[in-house]
């Protein structure tokens, strides 16, 4: 049991900003007013945690080494699992359930900006160290995430239900 506490990472440095925005973020999510119906948030929360994940955990950390996450990088725990499966699972839910197609930019700017201001502020609290990346060179693709494949995403589900 204290191997499975210490794998669980609980001592890096800032490891409270992300416990803290999942936990936020899901808490809104079962208590927003839904569009999406239940089905759609399982479907949507599912492939984006694991869409994150993989880019995540394997490119960005394991193939460009790009930043770090926690105490000891080559150590994934709770805080890394909610920075890339959690928190960006809840934005695309929150996102794709405000979503109108006639305020789409103004929805992806906002989204977008939200994104950009979390991965700084994981930054700020010293959680996540850059080694070679820039937060602001996140902007682009949460522009691309938001804009064009998040609303692709729904109208797919929506299509095959």
């Amino acid at each position: 049991m204290e191997k499975f506490i210490q794998n669980l990472d609980l001592t890096a440095k800032g490891i409270w900003f992300p416990i803290t925005l999942g936990t936020i973020a899901l808490i809104y999510i079962l208590f927003m007013p839904k569009r999406l119906n239940w089905r759609e948030i399982y479907l949507i929360f599912g492939t984006i945690g694991y869409v994150a994940l993989i880019i995540d955990m394997f490119f960005m950390l394991n193939y460009f080494d790009i930043f770090d996450l926690g105490r000891d990088p080559k150590q994934e725990g709770i805080g890394d699992l909610i920075s890339y499966g959690i928190i960006p699972s809840c934005y695309a839910v929150i996102f794709l359930n405000h979503f109108k197609p006639e305020k789409k930019w103004l929805y992806v700017a906002l989204f977008t900006l939200l994104s950009f201001l979390s991965e700084w502020v994981l930054v700020q609290v010293g959680y996540m160290k850059l080694k070679g990346w820039q937060t602001w060179w996140s902007i682009p693709v949460f522009i691309i995430v938001f804009g064009f494949w998040l609303p692709w995403h729904l109208r797919l589900i929506r299509k095959e239900s």
